[in-house]
């Protein structure tokens, strides 16, 4: 089974789409809009988040990192994103609490166990699922499993998509969905 990298699952979604929707967002952007809602979205990795006034400065974290990826300067963990392959050993085990992250690997019955919590406001309030990001179909893997798994369940499918991936990938995924929300950038360069 594969996994998704998700950075944030919002239930009670009442702006992306029809009814009560459960929200998931992937992480994964191949755009760079100066505007963007969720700057945390354009990478397709998990990220890990420094924040300096809770560090310790013990260095437990560049000890731990597999691929050394970590390094202390200038009284500062500098994360070089180039290694880091989001193992989270840093985030679980700082002693200050100093690292978090953003984003997480699910499973598809992860999320599907998650979306189904909600059932019974989905089918009261005509809701769903909705697959938003970073660019929804950034990860297409996941999609072509997690999609299947949705709709077992009889649940109405949309996605915030900006359209731009290739276009045998977007004639591929779209009819797996009940609605497109699509997002139009800008027109003018």
């Amino acid at each position: 089974m594969s996994k998704g990298i998700l950075f944030n699952i919002q239930k009670f979604s009442i702006h992306d789409g029809p009814g009560i929707r459960t929200t998931l967002f992937l992480k994964g952007c191949p755009l760079r809009c100066q505007w963007c809602a969720n700057p945390e979205s354009q990478l397709a990795k998990i990220q890990i988040i420094y924040h300096k006034e809770d560090c310790l400065h013990c260095l437990h974290c560049i000890q731990l990192c597999p691929t050394h990826a970590l390094t202390h300067q200038d009284q500062c963990i500098h994360v070089d994103f180039n290694k880091c392959i989001g193992c989270l050993e840093c985030v679980k085990n700082c002693p200050g609490h100093a690292l978090s992250n953003e984003g997480e690997y699910k499973s598809v019955e992860e999320v599907v166990a998650i979306c189904l919590q909600d059932l019974p406001f989905y089918e009261e309030s005509g809701g769903g699922i909705t697959i938003s990001g970073g660019e929804g179909m950034s990860q297409p893997d996941f999609l072509r499993e997690l999609l299947p798994a949705l709709k077992k369940h009889n649940l109405h499918l949309a996605i915030e998509t900006t359209g731009y991936v290739p276009e045998d990938l977007f004639h591929e995924l779209a009819p797996m969905f009940d609605l497109l929300l699509f997002d139009i950038k800008h027109a003018d360069s």
